[in-house]
């Protein structure tokens, strides 16, 4: 019998890796993985409950979704690709005699990624179908704009804080009296999720422009302010003015009166003497 040639094999150690959430979260831990190699890691998908996150039980209607993009010091560093509702907080939105009107639509953001957005409002009431028409259209302009040159961090910070819904909301209802409006669903389409480096140049090229943009609003507000505070020290209110009303006058005429009589009784009592 041939001798049989003895193989060895090498076992390799798994090891225990954090999963951290990216800074606009401050890199919070998300989860483990027990893995061989890092590259086992790469391109995973995450989801959790954005009470989590946050630690607030109100935000608890909503999950995000990361990314893992790279493995650093046995540490894996996420991305945000999407955000939605569940189910269950959509559900308790519509109430008999309101309107659910929701969108689904494709929008451009900084660095020339797209993204799906899908936008859900709630009336108060009954609307028509020319109202909710317009309220579709009103809000794909609105977020189009809104959205061209922001990171995707700053866009979901945005919704984490209300600030995206509270701006639907105040513009959508100027066609019909809303109930609520959400963001039901808003995650990066599959080819935009990895960035070259020509699109991390764009990004940030057009987030500078963005933020001096903003910087000269917010400059123009200011100054708008200050000279609508120094307006009225200017022309300080003229109360002093005014006519006295004839109101004034009585308790006058009421102490001239006595006067009156005294001259008309002593008049008559001359002759006698």
């Amino acid at each position: 019998m041939a001798d049989e040639k003895k193989t060895s094999s090498k076992v390799k150690k798994k090891h225990w890796a954090q999963i951290l959430a990216p800074k606009s979260f401050d890199n919070a831990v998300i989860g483990e993985a027990f893995i061989n190699e890092k590259e086992e890691l790469l391109n995973k998908s995450i989801t959790t409950n954005l009470m989590v996150l946050t630690d607030d039980p109100r935000r608890q209607s909503y999950s995000v979704r990361f990314d893992v993009k790279e493995v650093k010091d046995g540490k894996a560093v996420t991305q945000v690709i999407g955000m939605e509702m569940t189910p269950s907080a959509i559900k308790r939105l519509i109430r008999r005699g309101r309107d659910k009107v929701d969108d689904s639509f494709v929008v451009r953001i900084g660095g020339g990624r797209m993204a799906r957005v899908k936008p859900v409002l709630v009336t108060n009431t009954k609307a028509s179908r020319a109202a909710q028409t317009e309220i579709r259209l009103t809000v794909r302009k609105r977020l189009r704009d809104l959205y061209a040159k922001m990171r995707f961090d700053s866009i979901i910070k945005d919704i984490v804080e209300s600030k995206t819904q509270r701006m639907l909301r105040d513009i959508a209802g100027k066609t019909h009296p809303l109930r609520s409006a959400d963001i039901r669903e808003i995650v990066i389409l599959p080819q935009d999720r990895k960035m070259s480096a020509e699109m991390e140049e764009l990004l940030e090229r057009e987030v500078a422009e963005e933020e001096a943009r903003r910087a000269q609003l917010a400059a123009a507000a200011a100054v708008a302010g200050v000279g609508d505070e120094t307006a009225p020290a200017e022309k300080p209110p003229v109360r002093g003015s005014r006519k006295p009303r004839k109101k004034e006058l009585a308790p006058q005429e009421v102490e001239e009166a006595p006067a009156e009589e005294t001259t008309a009784v002593e008049g008559p009592e001359e002759p006698g003497v």
